[in-house]
């Protein structure tokens, strides 16, 4: 993203059912990790958003836990590193 755009969409990744060998779509996302330069919010079924702090310029990362019902006990975690220039 440049510093020119005020927020970063970021869609929701869905999780695996192994057992069924399909993508499903993850309804429930929780922060794990918060990013140092900027904020994140979590917008429920749309996806979520990142808004740089003023004037940064550089890489920032957060972490997230992504569930949903339809695949109970099934859980995908990662990080994502957003580059702004």
């Amino acid at each position: 993203m440049s510093t020119g755009d005020k927020e970063c969409r970021i869609s929701f990744p869905g999780v695996i059912n192994e057992q069924a060998g399909t993508r499903i779509p993850a309804t429930e996302v929780s922060v794990t990790q918060s990013p140092k330069s900027g904020k994140i919010k979590v917008v429920k079924g749309r996806g979520i958003l990142y808004t740089p702090n003023a004037g940064f310029k550089g890489r920032d990362r957060f972490c997230t836990r992504n569930t949903t019902p339809k695949a109970p006990g099934v859980t995908l975690s990662g990080c994502i590193t957003v580059t702004v220039k």
